[in-house]
């Protein structure tokens, strides 16, 4: 029997207000979509609606245009090419980085990470991947793939950030502002729940709960069983939306 569709409230938290109004909110796949051009039109599928509500891209906050430079010992290096990069040395630096090669995936594939100041909280059972951005233009230009990630997202209100192998260190990378840099799937524990995106408060509770999360991989490889202990120490509510908090 087909139950109608319940929307569960997923908030986007800015870490950084810097600059804040520059980076745009994630978006539903759904919202955002062409017009069909007849009845038969891939926008009514049924099946392709069905996996496009639950779907939500993010925007690229920034424009960066990058390139591989190998070093005099066979090391990796990234160059910023100022021609297609809008972002401030001192502040690219806080968010980009190579990863070291004991971290790659394969010796002739380095890794770089984009940090980004957002991050997601909800308050419902749901499980979270970050996927490549396969329904948008930037993926076909990439030289490489975007690392894919699934946690639990009621338990783990993580950073966000955006990690990319780097196939073929002879091509640039160029990342355009405001195209998808990457894809959030929602798995809740209905089949008829769908994401709604909202602006989320940093609450006190929500600050001192992320706060036993962070640098844990410094720590400990273990990381599904502090999501255990996450579990046990989650305050009953967690997503406060800001407009709550600025009406107050």
């Amino acid at each position: 029997m087909y139950a109608p569709s319940t929307r569960c409230p997923i908030g986007f938290c800015l870490t950084d207000q810097e600059g804040g109004f520059a980076f745009a909110p994630p978006r539903t796949v759904f919202s955002t979509r062409d017009r069909p051009l007849g009845m038969r039109a891939v926008q009514n599928c049924p099946a392709v609606n069905s996996m496009e509500r639950q779907l939500v891209e993010l925007p690229a906050p920034i424009g960066l245009r990058l390139k591989m430079t190998k070093g005099p010992q066979g090391g990796f290096g990234l160059q910023v090419v100022e021609q297609g990069t809008f972002v401030q040395p001192d502040k690219l630096k806080d968010m980009l980085v190579v990863e070291p090669p004991a971290r790659w995936r394969h010796p002739r594939k380095p890794v770089i990470q984009l940090r980004l100041p957002f991050f997601l909280v909800t308050d419902e059972p749901c499980t979270v991947s970050q996927l490549p951005p396969f329904l948008g233009p930037s993926i076909r230009r990439w030289p490489g793939t975007v690392v894919a990630g699934r946690w639990p997202l009621t338990l783990w209100p993580q950073n966000l950030s955006w990690a990319f192998e780097w196939e073929d260190p002879g091509q640039e990378l160029v990342i355009k502002q405001g195209e998808p840099l990457c894809l959030f799937l929602f798995e809740f524990d209905r089949p008829e729940k769908r994401p709604e995106m909202i602006e989320a408060a940093l609450t006190p509770e929500l600050e001192e709960y992320r706060q036993g999360m962070q640098g844990l991989h410094h720590i400990t490889d273990k990381i599904e069983q502090v999501w255990e202990m996450a579990r046990m120490r989650r305050p009953q509510r967690l997503l406060v939306p800001l407009d709550e908090v600025e009406n107050a």
